[in-house]
């Protein structure tokens, strides 16, 4: 992988399905570098990720949540 920095790095990421009771999100038990790093976070339905202008990693999520049955195809 390229990074924006033009350093290359070895990666292996893992991603997991997760189903939560409440869609209420909380940095309260962010680390430090969590709070250095990350400027927010919320919930994404699937229209939303297919039309987003917004940088969203993985480039693939939405074709990762449809093999894994989260999101329809897009018709």
């Amino acid at each position: 992988m390229l990074l924006p920095s033009g350093e290359t790095v070895f990666a292996v990421e893992q991603y997991f399905v997760v189903h939560a009771e409440s869609q209420i999100l909380s940095s309260s038990e962010w680390t430090l570098h969590e709070t250095q790093v990350m400027a927010d976070h919320h919930w994404w339905s699937a229209p939303e990720l297919r039309s987003t202008g917004e940088t969203v990693w993985p480039e693939a999520l939405v074709e990762m949540l449809v093999d894994a049955g989260v999101f329809e195809p897009d018709a």
